[in-house]
């Protein structure tokens, strides 16, 4: 009997995300060809393009669905979360806030391995202020997807995965179940990929995945989350566009850098300073003794 309940109460949980993993499973396999045939491009597992905005969309699609079959009122809490939070009047002057830091700590950490030697001025580019602003629709159609893409990754992760799981878990173990899906889901391909051949960026992206939600969970914003998802990816994608420095060879860099800030161990070591100063400071709201279902409003400015 009382494995029985055991198993309803794991399946309660567990039930609706493998629901809409099955579901999201079978589109894919209907929509992949299609979108194959139409052009290369349009690969719904690659790692960035349109294929990854495709596919971003179809996830939030198939959680809405399943998530309105599960709890109408956990569907409007999101839709406040990732919809609504636009009406707000401090809304763009907080993501912009949290943006613009997390652009200039991308830019300390970019200066500060050029200082080191790890990186230099791409001098052989013959880059110029004239080239830079030659192209403000790029990096106009750049930054739109820039939000676009972390407007979608917050509202899957932070948005309905966490607030799925705080239903029934404390905030911080909501956190971490979804810091690890944040990790997985990152290479859908072969998710194991990020465990058996390339841990280092597994571990970043799940210290990322951990941030992001302690800034979602201590601000009680979603739009937070964006702006601070915005800054880290702002400065690689201008760098792509417009490549100013370029790292040494990588079997000349250390075991502790890499030209990826998120397998760089020594970011990942800041990240993990930054994260357990915020669980010190605000243990009470992370491990509460009656469980805070939904993120509380802000704490965080």
């Amino acid at each position: 009997m009382n494995i029985r309940h055991s198993l309803a109460e794991l399946w309660k949980v567990v039930g609706p995300i493998i629901l809409s993993a099955l579901s999201l499973f079978v589109t894919f396999k209907i929509l992949e060809p299609v979108a194959l045939s139409l052009g290369k491009n349009f690969d719904l597992l690659a790692n960035k393009g349109v294929g990854k905005i495709a596919f971003s969309v179809m996830v939030l699609l198939q959680i809405v669905l399943f998530l309105s079959i599960y709890s109408k009122k956990l569907v409007d809490k999101i839709l406040n979360y990732s919809i609504y939070m636009f009406t707000e009047k401090k809304c763009f002057l907080r993501c912009g806030r949290y943006f613009s830091f997390f652009v200039i700590f991308h830019i300390i950490a970019q200066f500060f391995f050029y200082l080191s030697g790890f990186s230099y001025y791409n001098k052989t580019q013959n880059i110029t202020f004239a080239a830079i602003f030659s192209l403000p629709k790029g990096l106009l159609f750049s930054f739109f997807i820039v939000f676009l893409l972390a407007w979608s990754e917050e509202v899957i992760f932070r948005g309905m995965l966490y607030s799925y799981f705080a239903q029934f878990y404390q905030p911080f173990s909501s956190i971490i179940i979804t810091s690890l899906i944040f990790m997985f889901a990152h290479d859908l391909s072969n998710p194991l990929n990020l465990i058996t051949k390339n841990w280092q960026l597994g571990l970043g992206l799940f210290f990322l995945g951990i941030l992001l939600n302690l800034i979602f969970v201590l601000t009680g914003k979603l739009y937070t989350g964006i702006g601070a998802h915005m800054g880290l990816v702002a400065v690689k994608v201008f760098l792509r566009r417009i490549p100013l420095v370029e790292f040494i060879p990588e079997d000349q860099l250390p075991f502790w850098i890499n030209n990826d800030l998120r397998q760089s161990l020594v970011i990942q070591a800041l990240f993990l300073v930054v994260i357990i100063l915020l669980i010190i400071r605000h243990n009470k709201r992370l491990f509460p003794t009656t469980p805070n279902k939904i993120p509380a409003n802000s704490n965080i400015q």
